[in-house]
């Protein structure tokens, strides 16, 4: 699934990206904090979505016919 590839991507850039601000000495902790929490929390829903996907990627769907 292609999305399953775009939420991985989604999700590294996202670390890439926290990690910049943790390093970066310039900006105060109070302000990492608040640029970071949109982070975590697109990251956590990204998560979530992932693991959905990789659940239906995984089922192995079969139709009724006849009324089974």
């Amino acid at each position: 699934m292609k999305m399953i590839n775009t939420i991985n991507d989604r999700i590294e850039e996202i670390r890439v990206e926290v990690m910049a601000l943790v390093e970066n000495q310039k900006i105060s902790l109070t302000d990492k904090n608040a640029l970071m929490q949109p982070l975590v929390e697109e990251k956590k829903v990204m998560e979530h979505t992932l693991v959905y996907l990789e659940k239906i990627k995984n089922t192995n769907y079969q139709g009724l016919c006849g009324g089974g």
